[in-house]
Protein backbone atom coordinates (compact mmCIF):
# COMPACT_ATOMS: atom_id res chain seq x y z
CA UNK A 1 0.00 0.00 0.00
CA UNK A 2 2.96 2.48 0.53
CA UNK A 3 4.28 1.96 -2.39
CA UNK A 4 1.17 2.88 -4.34
CA UNK A 5 0.41 5.78 -2.09
CA UNK A 6 3.86 7.00 -3.19
CA UNK A 7 3.28 6.18 -6.56
CA UNK A 8 0.24 8.89 -6.87
CA UNK A 9 1.96 11.08 -4.61
CA UNK A 10 -0.50 11.19 -2.22
CA UNK A 11 1.03 13.92 -0.22
CA UNK A 12 -0.01 16.30 -3.06
CA UNK A 13 -3.14 14.60 -3.73
CA UNK A 14 -3.87 14.99 -0.43
CA UNK A 15 -2.73 19.05 -0.33
CA UNK A 16 -5.15 19.61 -3.36
CA UNK A 17 -8.06 17.97 -2.10
CA UNK A 18 -7.62 20.16 1.44
CA UNK A 19 -7.69 23.46 -0.65
CA UNK A 20 -10.74 22.73 -2.36
CA UNK A 21 -12.66 21.42 1.02
CA UNK A 22 -11.45 24.80 2.45
CA UNK A 23 -12.90 26.62 -0.33
CA UNK A 24 -16.43 24.96 0.31
CA UNK A 25 -16.61 24.02 3.73
CA UNK A 26 -14.20 26.33 5.12
CA UNK A 27 -15.54 30.05 2.65
CA UNK A 28 -17.96 29.11 0.77
CA UNK A 29 -20.52 27.47 2.68
CA UNK A 30 -20.36 30.93 5.31
CA UNK A 31 -21.12 33.75 3.51
CA UNK A 32 -24.49 35.32 3.31
CA UNK A 33 -25.47 38.06 1.11
CA UNK A 34 -28.96 40.37 0.31
CA UNK A 35 -30.24 39.46 -3.35
CA UNK A 36 -31.61 42.20 -5.91
CA UNK A 37 -34.45 42.21 -3.52
CA UNK A 38 -32.72 42.69 -0.58
CA UNK A 39 -33.44 39.47 0.77
CA UNK A 40 -30.61 38.09 2.73
CA UNK A 41 -29.30 34.84 1.74
CA UNK A 42 -26.92 32.09 2.60
CA UNK A 43 -24.70 30.82 -0.22
CA UNK A 44 -25.11 27.30 1.25
CA UNK A 45 -28.18 27.60 -0.79
CA UNK A 46 -26.88 29.22 -3.92
CA UNK A 47 -24.50 26.74 -5.06
CA UNK A 48 -24.78 24.49 -7.75
CA UNK A 49 -23.56 21.14 -6.81
CA UNK A 50 -25.00 19.15 -3.63
CA UNK A 51 -22.32 17.96 -1.08
CA UNK A 52 -21.88 14.53 -2.82
CA UNK A 53 -21.99 15.79 -6.23
CA UNK A 54 -19.02 18.57 -5.19
CA UNK A 55 -16.94 15.60 -3.02
CA UNK A 56 -17.38 13.90 -6.36
CA UNK A 57 -15.59 17.23 -7.60
CA UNK A 58 -12.84 16.87 -5.52
CA UNK A 59 -12.38 12.79 -6.24
CA UNK A 60 -12.87 13.60 -10.46
CA UNK A 61 -9.95 16.47 -9.73
CA UNK A 62 -7.54 13.60 -7.68
CA UNK A 63 -7.97 10.99 -10.11
CA UNK A 64 -7.09 13.25 -12.94
CA UNK A 65 -3.90 14.67 -11.15
CA UNK A 66 -3.15 11.34 -9.82
CA UNK A 67 -2.75 9.80 -13.60
CA UNK A 68 -0.76 12.90 -14.15
CA UNK A 69 1.42 11.49 -11.45
CA UNK A 70 1.15 7.84 -12.53
CA UNK A 71 2.44 8.50 -15.81
CA UNK A 72 5.00 10.98 -14.97
CA UNK A 73 6.60 8.18 -12.65
CA UNK A 74 6.46 6.29 -15.57
CA UNK A 75 8.43 7.73 -18.14
CA UNK A 76 10.82 9.07 -14.99
CA UNK A 77 12.10 5.59 -14.29
CA UNK A 78 15.37 6.06 -15.19
CA UNK A 79 16.09 10.03 -13.83
CA UNK A 80 14.71 9.34 -11.12
CA UNK A 81 16.87 6.57 -10.66
CA UNK A 82 19.60 9.21 -10.30
CA UNK A 83 17.69 11.78 -8.60
CA UNK A 84 15.40 10.43 -5.97
CA UNK A 85 16.47 6.41 -5.62
CA UNK A 86 14.10 6.08 -2.77
CA UNK A 87 10.98 7.25 -4.22
CA UNK A 88 11.03 5.01 -7.60
CA UNK A 89 8.25 2.11 -6.73
CA UNK A 90 8.00 1.70 -10.61
CA UNK A 91 9.93 -2.10 -11.58
CA UNK A 92 11.07 -2.30 -8.06
CA UNK A 93 7.65 -2.62 -6.06
CA UNK A 94 4.84 -2.31 -9.07
CA UNK A 95 5.88 -3.38 -12.42
CA UNK A 96 5.25 -1.04 -15.56
CA UNK A 97 2.25 -2.74 -16.73
CA UNK A 98 0.27 -2.35 -13.15
CA UNK A 99 1.36 1.45 -13.70
CA UNK A 100 -0.52 1.95 -16.72
CA UNK A 101 -3.53 0.23 -15.78
CA UNK A 102 -3.58 2.33 -12.74
CA UNK A 103 -3.17 5.59 -14.78
CA UNK A 104 -6.23 4.49 -17.16
CA UNK A 105 -8.24 3.38 -14.44
CA UNK A 106 -7.52 7.02 -12.49
CA UNK A 107 -7.76 8.82 -15.81
CA UNK A 108 -11.02 7.49 -16.93
CA UNK A 109 -12.75 7.92 -13.45
CA UNK A 110 -11.62 11.06 -13.42
CA UNK A 111 -13.24 11.99 -16.92
CA UNK A 112 -16.24 9.89 -16.26
CA UNK A 113 -16.70 12.41 -13.56
CA UNK A 114 -16.24 15.21 -15.18
CA UNK A 115 -18.78 14.37 -17.62
CA UNK A 116 -21.69 12.79 -15.29
CA UNK A 117 -20.84 16.69 -13.20
CA UNK A 118 -20.93 18.27 -16.42
CA UNK A 119 -24.58 16.50 -17.16
CA UNK A 120 -25.67 17.97 -13.57
CA UNK A 121 -24.94 21.50 -14.06
CA UNK A 122 -26.68 21.22 -17.69
CA UNK A 123 -23.17 22.91 -18.89
CA UNK A 124 -21.91 19.53 -20.75
CA UNK A 125 -19.19 21.29 -22.43
CA UNK A 126 -17.38 21.73 -19.27
CA UNK A 127 -16.49 17.63 -19.26
CA UNK A 128 -13.72 19.07 -21.99
CA UNK A 129 -11.70 20.63 -18.74
CA UNK A 130 -10.87 17.43 -17.65
CA UNK A 131 -10.11 15.65 -21.54
CA UNK A 132 -8.14 18.90 -21.72
CA UNK A 133 -6.30 18.30 -17.96
CA UNK A 134 -5.77 15.10 -18.58
CA UNK A 135 -4.05 14.91 -22.01
CA UNK A 136 -1.81 18.06 -21.37
CA UNK A 137 -0.28 16.03 -18.14
CA UNK A 138 0.19 12.86 -20.52
CA UNK A 139 1.98 15.24 -22.90
CA UNK A 140 3.44 16.77 -20.41
CA UNK A 141 5.68 13.57 -18.96
CA UNK A 142 5.87 12.09 -22.59
CA UNK A 143 8.20 15.18 -24.28
CA UNK A 144 6.66 18.55 -23.71
CA UNK A 145 8.61 18.74 -20.23
CA UNK A 146 11.42 19.39 -22.05
CA UNK A 147 10.34 22.69 -23.57
CA UNK A 148 12.02 24.22 -20.51
CA UNK A 149 9.09 27.37 -19.08
CA UNK A 150 6.32 25.90 -21.17
CA UNK A 151 6.39 22.53 -19.36
CA UNK A 152 6.53 24.10 -15.91
CA UNK A 153 3.98 26.32 -16.58
CA UNK A 154 1.13 23.57 -17.91
CA UNK A 155 1.79 21.70 -15.01
CA UNK A 156 1.43 25.13 -12.96
CA UNK A 157 -2.14 25.65 -14.69
CA UNK A 158 -3.12 22.38 -14.33
CA UNK A 159 -2.61 22.53 -10.63
CA UNK A 160 -4.70 25.89 -10.45
CA UNK A 161 -7.43 23.25 -11.69
CA UNK A 162 -8.68 22.42 -8.24
CA UNK A 163 -9.76 26.26 -7.52
CA UNK A 164 -10.70 27.08 -11.08
CA UNK A 165 -13.45 24.11 -11.59
CA UNK A 166 -14.89 25.20 -8.28
CA UNK A 167 -16.07 28.77 -9.93
CA UNK A 168 -17.18 26.73 -13.15
CA UNK A 169 -19.05 23.39 -11.51
CA UNK A 170 -20.48 25.28 -8.36
CA UNK A 171 -20.50 28.82 -8.63
CA UNK A 172 -20.97 30.09 -12.09
CA UNK A 173 -24.12 27.71 -13.13
CA UNK A 174 -25.90 29.47 -9.90
CA UNK A 175 -25.39 32.88 -11.44
CA UNK A 176 -28.97 34.54 -12.33
CA UNK A 177 -30.08 38.25 -12.72
CA UNK A 178 -30.71 38.58 -8.83
CA UNK A 179 -27.12 37.30 -7.30
CA UNK A 180 -25.35 38.24 -10.72
CA UNK A 181 -22.80 40.84 -8.95
CA UNK A 182 -22.16 38.90 -5.92
CA UNK A 183 -21.78 35.46 -7.49
CA UNK A 184 -19.45 37.12 -9.96
CA UNK A 185 -17.77 38.49 -7.19
CA UNK A 186 -16.91 35.18 -5.74
CA UNK A 187 -15.82 34.06 -9.09
CA UNK A 188 -13.43 37.16 -9.63
CA UNK A 189 -11.99 35.90 -5.59
CA UNK A 190 -11.53 32.71 -6.33
CA UNK A 191 -9.52 33.60 -9.98
CA UNK A 192 -7.50 35.89 -7.76
CA UNK A 193 -6.67 32.65 -5.54
CA UNK A 194 -5.72 30.35 -8.80
CA UNK A 195 -3.70 33.22 -9.95
CA UNK A 196 -1.62 32.77 -6.24
CA UNK A 197 -1.30 28.89 -6.46
CA UNK A 198 -0.57 29.37 -10.28
CA UNK A 199 2.35 31.68 -8.91
CA UNK A 200 3.95 29.19 -6.47
CA UNK A 201 3.65 25.74 -8.22
CA UNK A 202 5.32 27.61 -10.92
CA UNK A 203 8.10 28.28 -8.89
CA UNK A 204 7.86 24.78 -7.27
CA UNK A 205 8.15 23.52 -10.54
CA UNK A 206 11.26 25.72 -11.52
CA UNK A 207 12.72 24.40 -8.08
CA UNK A 208 12.18 20.65 -9.00
CA UNK A 209 14.42 20.82 -11.82
CA UNK A 210 16.99 22.36 -9.75
CA UNK A 211 16.93 19.55 -7.24
CA UNK A 212 16.24 16.38 -10.73
CA UNK A 213 19.51 18.65 -12.44
CA UNK A 214 22.47 15.90 -11.92
CA UNK A 215 19.58 13.13 -13.28
CA UNK A 216 18.02 14.97 -15.88
CA UNK A 217 21.73 16.05 -17.05
CA UNK A 218 22.69 12.25 -17.33
CA UNK A 219 20.28 11.49 -19.78
CA UNK A 220 20.14 14.42 -21.80
CA UNK A 221 16.95 15.74 -20.56
CA UNK A 222 15.78 19.31 -21.32
CA UNK A 223 14.37 21.19 -18.19
CA UNK A 224 15.36 24.97 -17.17
CA UNK A 225 18.21 24.09 -14.59
CA UNK A 226 19.81 21.71 -17.40
CA UNK A 227 18.96 24.05 -20.35
CA UNK A 228 19.73 27.93 -18.22
CA UNK A 229 21.99 26.57 -15.68
CA UNK A 230 21.44 26.59 -12.10
CA UNK A 231 21.72 30.24 -11.65
CA UNK A 232 19.11 31.57 -14.09
CA UNK A 233 16.94 29.00 -12.71
CA UNK A 234 16.93 30.53 -9.59
CA UNK A 235 17.10 33.95 -10.88
CA UNK A 236 13.30 32.42 -12.93
CA UNK A 237 12.31 30.79 -9.35
CA UNK A 238 12.86 33.78 -7.32
CA UNK A 239 10.61 35.77 -10.22
CA UNK A 240 7.51 33.62 -9.92
CA UNK A 241 7.92 34.39 -6.76
CA UNK A 242 8.14 38.61 -6.51
CA UNK A 243 5.33 38.02 -8.79
CA UNK A 244 3.37 36.34 -6.34
CA UNK A 245 4.00 38.97 -3.78
CA UNK A 246 3.35 41.62 -6.08
CA UNK A 247 0.21 40.46 -6.75
CA UNK A 248 -0.60 39.55 -3.61
CA UNK A 249 0.02 43.15 -2.45
CA UNK A 250 -2.28 44.25 -4.96
CA UNK A 251 -4.80 41.99 -3.63
CA UNK A 252 -4.43 43.63 -0.37
CA UNK A 253 -4.17 46.54 -1.61
CA UNK A 254 -6.97 46.77 -3.51
CA UNK A 255 -9.30 45.23 -0.91
CA UNK A 256 -7.91 44.33 2.63
CA UNK A 257 -5.97 47.28 3.53
CA UNK A 258 -8.66 48.20 5.87
CA UNK A 259 -8.62 44.69 7.76
CA UNK A 260 -5.49 44.82 9.67
CA UNK A 261 -6.05 40.98 11.64
CA UNK A 262 -6.15 40.20 7.60
CA UNK A 263 -2.86 41.86 6.74
CA UNK A 264 -1.08 40.93 9.71
CA UNK A 265 -1.98 36.93 9.25
CA UNK A 266 -0.92 37.90 5.12
CA UNK A 267 2.09 39.23 6.04
CA UNK A 268 3.31 36.90 8.15
CA UNK A 269 2.18 34.00 7.42
CA UNK A 270 1.94 33.87 3.16
CA UNK A 271 4.90 36.63 2.85
CA UNK A 272 7.53 36.54 4.72
CA UNK A 273 8.06 33.16 4.38
CA UNK A 274 8.46 33.84 0.90
CA UNK A 275 11.13 36.53 1.19
CA UNK A 276 12.66 34.02 3.35
CA UNK A 277 12.58 31.62 0.25
CA UNK A 278 13.37 33.76 -2.47
CA UNK A 279 16.94 34.91 -0.16
CA UNK A 280 17.80 31.60 1.25
CA UNK A 281 17.60 30.58 -2.07
CA UNK A 282 20.49 31.82 -4.05
CA UNK A 283 22.54 30.44 -0.56
CA UNK A 284 21.62 27.12 -1.00
CA UNK A 285 23.18 24.19 -3.42
CA UNK A 286 22.51 20.96 -1.69
CA UNK A 287 19.47 18.95 -2.69
CA UNK A 288 18.03 18.52 0.60
CA UNK A 289 17.97 22.62 0.91
CA UNK A 290 15.99 22.20 -2.59
CA UNK A 291 13.56 19.64 -0.89
CA UNK A 292 13.00 21.77 2.07
CA UNK A 293 12.36 24.99 -0.58
CA UNK A 294 9.68 23.21 -2.22
CA UNK A 295 7.88 22.02 1.27
CA UNK A 296 7.95 25.02 2.37
CA UNK A 297 6.19 26.29 -0.76
CA UNK A 298 3.73 23.79 -0.25
CA UNK A 299 3.08 24.92 3.32
CA UNK A 300 2.51 28.70 1.84
CA UNK A 301 -0.21 27.32 -0.87
CA UNK A 302 -2.04 25.83 2.76
CA UNK A 303 -1.74 29.02 4.36
CA UNK A 304 -2.69 30.95 1.12
CA UNK A 305 -5.89 29.05 0.84
CA UNK A 306 -6.10 29.07 4.64
CA UNK A 307 -6.28 32.97 4.25
CA UNK A 308 -9.66 32.95 2.90
CA UNK A 309 -11.17 31.44 6.47
CA UNK A 310 -9.17 34.32 8.38
CA UNK A 311 -10.62 37.13 5.75
CA UNK A 312 -14.14 35.45 7.27
CA UNK A 313 -13.18 35.26 10.80
CA UNK A 314 -11.45 38.74 10.88
CA UNK A 315 -14.28 40.55 9.33
CA UNK A 316 -16.40 40.45 12.46
CA UNK A 317 -13.26 42.74 14.09
CA UNK A 318 -11.82 45.01 11.36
Amino acid sequence: MKHFLKLIRIENLVLFAFMQLIIKYGFLNHIHFKDALGAPQSLVLWQSLSNFQYVLLVFATLFILAGGFIINAIFDVETDSINKPNEVVIHTHISEKTAYNLYFIFTCLGVGIGFYLSRVINKPAFATIFVICAALLYIYSNGLKQIPILGNAIVALVATLSIVIISLFNIFPAIYAGNEFFMKTLVSILTDYAIFIFLLQFAIEIIKTIANEKGDAAYGISTVATSFGIKYSKIIGTASLVLFISYLTYYLVENLAHNLYAVGYFILFIIAPVVFIGIKLFQYKLNKEYLLVIRILKIVQITTILSLLIILISMQYA
